[in-house]
Protein backbone atom coordinates (compact mmCIF):
# COMPACT_ATOMS: atom_id res chain seq x y z
CA UNK A 1 0.00 0.00 0.00
CA UNK A 2 3.53 2.23 0.33
CA UNK A 3 3.15 3.23 -3.43
CA UNK A 4 -0.56 3.52 -3.77
CA UNK A 5 -0.14 6.37 -0.38
CA UNK A 6 3.06 7.60 -2.44
CA UNK A 7 1.17 8.09 -5.85
CA UNK A 8 -1.57 9.46 -4.16
CA UNK A 9 0.45 12.25 -2.66
CA UNK A 10 1.79 13.11 -6.03
CA UNK A 11 -1.19 13.16 -7.96
CA UNK A 12 -2.67 15.37 -5.33
CA UNK A 13 0.52 17.75 -5.89
CA UNK A 14 -0.05 17.72 -9.62
CA UNK A 15 -3.78 18.46 -9.19
CA UNK A 16 -2.32 21.97 -6.77
CA UNK A 17 -0.07 22.76 -9.45
CA UNK A 18 -2.54 22.65 -11.77
CA UNK A 19 -4.37 24.68 -10.35
CA UNK A 20 -1.85 27.48 -9.34
CA UNK A 21 -0.60 27.77 -12.75
CA UNK A 22 -3.68 28.05 -14.88
CA UNK A 23 -5.33 25.65 -17.17
CA UNK A 24 -3.58 26.06 -20.27
CA UNK A 25 -3.07 23.33 -22.29
CA UNK A 26 0.87 24.00 -22.70
CA UNK A 27 1.53 24.07 -18.90
CA UNK A 28 2.91 20.40 -19.53
CA UNK A 29 1.85 18.91 -16.12
CA UNK A 30 -0.38 15.43 -15.48
CA UNK A 31 -3.82 16.45 -14.59
CA UNK A 32 -5.90 13.29 -15.04
CA UNK A 33 -6.33 10.62 -12.11
CA UNK A 34 -5.96 6.83 -13.18
CA UNK A 35 -9.24 4.94 -12.40
CA UNK A 36 -7.91 3.73 -8.98
CA UNK A 37 -8.49 6.98 -7.77
CA UNK A 38 -11.29 7.84 -9.59
CA UNK A 39 -13.37 5.69 -12.11
CA UNK A 40 -14.81 7.21 -14.80
CA UNK A 41 -18.34 8.58 -13.97
CA UNK A 42 -19.54 10.12 -17.24
CA UNK A 43 -22.29 9.75 -19.78
CA UNK A 44 -22.14 6.28 -21.65
CA UNK A 45 -20.93 6.96 -25.03
CA UNK A 46 -22.88 9.46 -27.90
CA UNK A 47 -22.16 10.46 -31.13
CA UNK A 48 -21.42 13.71 -31.95
CA UNK A 49 -21.33 15.81 -35.04
CA UNK A 50 -18.36 18.54 -35.76
CA UNK A 51 -19.14 21.91 -35.12
CA UNK A 52 -17.88 22.70 -38.65
CA UNK A 53 -18.66 20.13 -41.98
CA UNK A 54 -14.93 20.90 -42.78
CA UNK A 55 -13.79 18.92 -39.89
CA UNK A 56 -12.96 15.38 -38.72
CA UNK A 57 -14.19 13.49 -35.45
CA UNK A 58 -11.86 11.97 -34.16
CA UNK A 59 -12.72 9.00 -30.84
CA UNK A 60 -9.93 7.94 -28.80
CA UNK A 61 -11.40 5.15 -26.71
CA UNK A 62 -9.97 2.78 -23.86
CA UNK A 63 -11.77 -0.85 -23.30
CA UNK A 64 -11.79 -2.04 -19.88
CA UNK A 65 -9.69 -4.00 -17.85
CA UNK A 66 -8.22 -5.29 -14.64
CA UNK A 67 -4.83 -3.58 -15.06
CA UNK A 68 -6.08 -0.13 -16.20
CA UNK A 69 -8.12 -0.02 -13.03
CA UNK A 70 -5.14 -0.58 -11.09
CA UNK A 71 -3.56 2.47 -12.91
CA UNK A 72 -2.94 5.83 -10.80
CA UNK A 73 -2.79 8.12 -13.39
CA UNK A 74 -3.79 7.80 -17.04
CA UNK A 75 -1.60 8.36 -19.88
CA UNK A 76 -1.92 11.77 -21.33
CA UNK A 77 -2.41 12.45 -25.41
CA UNK A 78 -0.94 15.73 -27.48
CA UNK A 79 -1.34 16.46 -30.70
CA UNK A 80 1.12 18.75 -31.83
CA UNK A 81 2.98 19.63 -28.76
CA UNK A 82 -0.76 20.69 -27.04
CA UNK A 83 -1.74 18.55 -23.64
CA UNK A 84 -5.34 17.22 -24.60
CA UNK A 85 -6.71 14.72 -22.05
CA UNK A 86 -6.23 11.75 -19.87
CA UNK A 87 -7.87 8.57 -21.14
CA UNK A 88 -8.77 5.87 -18.09
CA UNK A 89 -9.56 2.27 -18.75
CA UNK A 90 -13.24 2.32 -19.67
CA UNK A 91 -13.65 5.96 -20.98
CA UNK A 92 -13.40 7.24 -24.33
CA UNK A 93 -12.49 11.26 -25.26
CA UNK A 94 -12.95 13.03 -28.74
CA UNK A 95 -11.01 15.54 -30.43
CA UNK A 96 -12.60 17.42 -33.45
CA UNK A 97 -9.92 18.32 -35.97
CA UNK A 98 -9.49 20.54 -39.05
CA UNK A 99 -8.86 18.27 -42.14
CA UNK A 100 -4.93 17.60 -42.82
CA UNK A 101 -1.72 16.09 -41.00
CA UNK A 102 -1.02 15.94 -37.26
CA UNK A 103 1.32 14.50 -35.07
CA UNK A 104 -0.48 12.37 -32.10
CA UNK A 105 1.48 11.16 -29.15
CA UNK A 106 0.80 9.82 -25.42
CA UNK A 107 3.24 9.75 -22.52
CA UNK A 108 3.06 8.15 -19.34
CA UNK A 109 2.73 10.21 -16.26
CA UNK A 110 4.36 9.77 -12.78
CA UNK A 111 3.76 12.37 -10.39
CA UNK A 112 4.19 15.85 -12.33
CA UNK A 113 6.61 14.62 -14.51
CA UNK A 114 6.14 12.89 -17.95
CA UNK A 115 8.46 9.98 -17.67
CA UNK A 116 8.39 7.82 -21.13
CA UNK A 117 6.32 8.21 -24.82
CA UNK A 118 4.05 5.54 -24.98
CA UNK A 119 2.96 5.69 -28.77
CA UNK A 120 4.09 8.24 -31.21
CA UNK A 121 1.40 7.66 -34.52
CA UNK A 122 1.21 10.94 -37.47
CA UNK A 123 -2.36 10.57 -38.50
CA UNK A 124 -4.04 12.05 -41.44
CA UNK A 125 -7.58 12.97 -41.23
CA UNK A 126 -10.31 14.09 -44.05
CA UNK A 127 -12.81 16.99 -43.13
CA UNK A 128 -16.37 15.14 -42.65
CA UNK A 129 -15.49 12.23 -41.89
CA UNK A 130 -14.72 10.25 -38.57
CA UNK A 131 -11.66 8.09 -37.27
CA UNK A 132 -12.14 5.91 -34.80
CA UNK A 133 -8.92 4.62 -32.38
CA UNK A 134 -8.55 2.31 -29.75
CA UNK A 135 -5.67 2.07 -26.83
CA UNK A 136 -5.08 -0.92 -24.99
CA UNK A 137 -1.82 -2.09 -23.43
CA UNK A 138 -3.04 -5.65 -22.75
CA UNK A 139 -5.76 -6.33 -25.17
CA UNK A 140 -4.37 -5.92 -28.59
CA UNK A 141 -6.79 -6.37 -31.66
CA UNK A 142 -5.53 -8.06 -34.87
CA UNK A 143 -6.19 -5.83 -37.04
CA UNK A 144 -6.33 -8.40 -40.21
CA UNK A 145 -9.31 -10.03 -38.31
CA UNK A 146 -11.83 -7.32 -38.17
CA UNK A 147 -10.89 -4.97 -41.36
CA UNK A 148 -11.72 -6.25 -45.17
CA UNK A 149 -8.75 -3.42 -45.94
CA UNK A 150 -6.48 -3.72 -42.85
CA UNK A 151 -3.83 -1.75 -44.67
CA UNK A 152 -5.67 1.32 -43.94
CA UNK A 153 -5.43 1.33 -40.35
CA UNK A 154 -2.81 2.68 -38.56
CA UNK A 155 -1.19 1.46 -35.85
CA UNK A 156 2.18 2.53 -32.87
CA UNK A 157 2.18 0.19 -29.64
CA UNK A 158 -1.44 -0.01 -27.78
CA UNK A 159 -3.01 2.70 -30.08
CA UNK A 160 -4.87 1.14 -33.07
CA UNK A 161 -7.25 2.73 -35.73
CA UNK A 162 -9.96 0.40 -35.96
CA UNK A 163 -13.13 0.48 -38.25
CA UNK A 164 -16.56 2.20 -37.41
CA UNK A 165 -18.69 -0.99 -37.04
CA UNK A 166 -15.81 -2.76 -34.25
CA UNK A 167 -15.47 0.54 -32.46
CA UNK A 168 -19.31 1.27 -32.21
CA UNK A 169 -19.59 -1.95 -30.39
CA UNK A 170 -16.75 -1.38 -27.78
CA UNK A 171 -17.91 2.47 -27.57
CA UNK A 172 -21.39 1.52 -26.44
CA UNK A 173 -19.77 0.19 -23.20
CA UNK A 174 -17.77 3.21 -22.46
CA UNK A 175 -17.79 6.71 -20.94
CA UNK A 176 -16.95 9.88 -21.49
CA UNK A 177 -15.15 11.42 -18.60
CA UNK A 178 -13.39 14.39 -19.68
CA UNK A 179 -14.63 17.40 -21.94
CA UNK A 180 -13.77 16.50 -25.92
CA UNK A 181 -11.36 19.14 -27.39
CA UNK A 182 -11.51 20.94 -30.41
CA UNK A 183 -8.24 21.74 -32.00
CA UNK A 184 -8.31 23.68 -35.58
CA UNK A 185 -4.59 24.07 -35.98
CA UNK A 186 -2.13 27.15 -36.65
CA UNK A 187 -4.19 28.36 -40.00
CA UNK A 188 -7.66 28.11 -38.72
CA UNK A 189 -9.20 31.22 -37.23
CA UNK A 190 -12.60 30.80 -37.59
CA UNK A 191 -14.59 31.09 -34.32
CA UNK A 192 -15.78 27.50 -33.15
CA UNK A 193 -19.05 29.31 -32.24
CA UNK A 194 -20.11 30.73 -35.37
CA UNK A 195 -24.20 30.49 -35.97
CA UNK A 196 -24.08 29.89 -39.85
CA UNK A 197 -21.69 29.28 -41.99
CA UNK A 198 -20.88 31.17 -45.42
CA UNK A 199 -19.65 27.90 -47.50
CA UNK A 200 -21.26 24.88 -48.79
CA UNK A 201 -21.04 22.22 -46.28
CA UNK A 202 -19.28 19.96 -49.24
CA UNK A 203 -16.04 21.83 -49.33
CA UNK A 204 -14.06 19.85 -47.71
CA UNK A 205 -9.87 19.37 -46.46
CA UNK A 206 -8.60 16.83 -49.02
CA UNK A 207 -6.04 14.54 -47.14
CA UNK A 208 -2.63 15.80 -47.26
Amino acid sequence: MQWRNLFSVLTLSTLVLSTLVGCTVKVGLPRTSGAFLDAVKGETFEPIDTLDPRNAMVYIYRPDSEWGYEEVQAPTFFVESEQLFGLKSGGYEWLELHGGSYDFYARRPMGILFIKTIFELPINVEGGKNYYFRYSETKPIVIEEIADNPELYVQDGPLQQVPEAFALRELKHLRLDEPGIYYGGVGYEEPRWAPFWTFEATDKVSKK
